[in-house]
């Protein structure tokens, strides 16, 4: 699976000569073509969404929604693969909107709940509607077989991702390899 790199310069290399190295070493890499999709398909949903954050907003909601409607802050933090203070500041936003409210369960007041509100679930409806859009803009571009075998397989490298930073304790380092 592993492959060599060639990384050695002459210095009777020309620059093109090197781009050239560089450009079928590039090629050889999955993972930068892996990123430029996901650049590009991120940029096209932003793009299409108009606001990054109400993306990431919508997003949590979902999250929120697809674990039943009521989530601890510290298991949304790990979904959504943040630090617990940038939930907190999501939240406050988020219950500003009336989209979400914080509680603490009868009886234990050390344990906060997020539950998702009436206008949180209607929102979350319209925001199904957009999303129904993409869909289709996407489903133009590939067949269902197509789609299918991208969600299988960006699942699978999302899982296996999440797991290696859950071993790494969610934090990446240019130091430390995540194998």
């Amino acid at each position: 699976m592993g492959y060599h790199v060639e990384t050695s310069i002459s210095s009777q290399d020309t620059n093109s000569a090197y781009i050239a190295k560089i450009k079928r070493e590039l090629k050889k890499i999955n993972v930068s073509r892996i990123v430029a999709f996901a650049d590009v398909f991120n940029r096209y949903i932003v793009l299409r969404a108009q606001d990054e954050g109400s993306l990431f907003r919508a997003n949590a909601v979902a999250s929120i929604i697809t674990r039943g409607g009521r989530i601890t802050p510290s298991h949304l933090a790990n979904l959504l693969l943040r630090s617990r203070n940038s939930i907190s500041k999501l939240l406050e936003g988020l219950e500003k909107q009336g989209l979400v409210r914080r509680y603490h369960p009868k009886g234990n007041n050390r344990t906060v709940y997020v539950e998702v509100t009436m206008l949180g679930l209607q929102s979350t409806i319209e925001n199904l509607k957009s999303l129904a859009t993409l869909d289709e803009e996407i489903q133009s571009i590939l067949d269902e077989k197509e789609i299918q075998t991208l969600v299988v397989l960006s699942r699978k490298l999302r899982l296996g991702l999440v797991k290696k930073l859950a071993n790494n304790n969610g934090h990446l380092s240019r130091q430390k390899s995540l194998s």
